[in-house]
């Protein structure tokens, strides 16, 4: 292969793993191989992509490394860095159980009404203002008092400032973190979803769970703000099996995200081909799938860009030969008037010859009408 060519070697694949081993053990090369794919780190041909070059370089897990890349795309980055770092230990909210009650009521001014992720960001906030605020001793004393664990909050401002240095070697400018009013909750979401397309779910009223991909169906953890909330579509931070599989730290997300974000994961179905006079052009139903999970089901789309030799048939016979549509065109009622007057004297005359039949006027603009006309918008601009 010669030095300029983007498909990777056999080593070269196991020089990336090797990069990222740290993250990625018990998982089999076709395993990795699949869910970098998801993460954009490959095409599909076996050619490395920027994305993964620079996940290889950041030093968290593959799929935290994709949110942090979406976020520097969509102005988040500070926020993204204290959530991914955070998802990267164990929690730094403590739960004795004997004490689940107040340590819960301590952490709720942290929870977000659609996300348990922006608590992390909101308990960033507050930690860092107490610090200003505290000598070394009080803080420890207020993190035991309200429940935080004083060693996993150091490990996480760590990991933080870790992270912050590799995202400016990777070239990214990380400023501070926004107030809280400056925030952008629905790009922060969706810089975690850049990672997280394999973790989300759509709403089962039937059966009160939530199908996800690969045919999975899951619950939202308690604790969650989630929990009683049935949110049509979440995604979730980790998904762990107990008595049955949960969903923990997790967010309501728009379904359009998902299909933008995963467009290279996404399969679409069409079905029910139709003349449509009032949009002037032939439509389908259109069903949108991320890894078995149904984000759209049910869009009315433009058949011509699916099937332009079936919506140019349709437009020909529906609006052309039988008249279903809405148009100006003076020749067109011209010719339904001289048709009009055939059939009158057909039925004075009793003759059957006057008219020809629906299936020569097809074949009369059929041998007219360029190919790319598809739809009455086409025909006026041709016209």
């Amino acid at each position: 292969m010669s030095k300029h060519d983007p498909r990777m070697t056999l080593e070269q694949i196991q020089e990336f793993i090797a990069e990222a081993e740290e993250y990625t053990a018990g998982e089999t090369l076709e395993s990795l191989l699949s869910n970098r794919m998801k993460l954009r780190a490959f095409e599909r041909d076996g050619s490395i992509t920027a994305y993964g070059r620079t996940i290889a370089r950041l030093p968290v897990d593959p799929r935290l490394a994709r949110m942090i890349i979406e976020a520097d795309k969509l102005g988040c980055l500070a926020e993204v860095l204290i959530i991914v770092a955070a998802l990267s230990i164990q929690d730094p909210r403590e739960r004795p159980l004997d004490k689940q009650e107040l340590a819960a009521a301590s952490h709720k001014r942290f929870a977000d009404e659609h996300s348990d992720f922006m608590s992390y960001v909101r308990l960033w906030r507050y930690l860092q203002e107490q610090q200003k605020s505290l000598s070394g001793s009080a803080f420890r004393r207020m993190c035991k008092a309200e429940y935080l664990h004083y060693l996993r909050i150091r490990e996480w401002q760590d990991l933080v400032s870790q992270l912050r240095q590799a995202s400016k070697s990777a070239g990214y400018a990380v400023r501070p973190a926004a107030s809280e009013s400056g925030v952008d909750a629905d790009a922060i979401h969706q810089s975690l979803l850049s990672g997280l397309l394999s973790q989300i779910g759509v709403r089962d009223e039937a059966k009160r769970d939530y199908l996800g991909t690969r045919g999975a169906r899951f619950v939202i953890a308690p604790g969650s703000v989630l929990r009683a909330k049935a949110a049509p579509v979440v995604m979730a931070g980790e998904l762990v099996e107990t008595s049955r599989l949960f969903a923990r730290t997790v967010a309501r997300i728009d379904p359009v995200w998902a299909e933008e974000i995963g467009a290279h994961l996404i399969v679409k179905e069409h079905s029910e081909p139709r003349w449509s006079a009032r949009r002037g052009s032939a439509v389908a139903t259109e069903k949108v799938m991320l890894l078995g999970v149904p984000l759209v089901v049910g869009r009315v789309v433009s058949l011509g860009r699916i099937d332009p030799d079936l919506a140019r048939e349709l437009f020909i016979r529906h609006a052309l030969v039988e008249g279903d549509w809405h148009t100006r065109h003076h020749f067109f009622r011209d010719n339904q008037a001289v048709v009009a007057r055939l059939g009158d004297l057909e039925a004075r005359t009793r003759r059957r010859d006057l008219v020809v039949g629906d299936e020569d006027i097809f074949a009369f603009y059929d041998a007219r009408i360029p190919a790319g006309v598809v739809s009455s918008r086409h025909f006026d601009t041709w016209w």
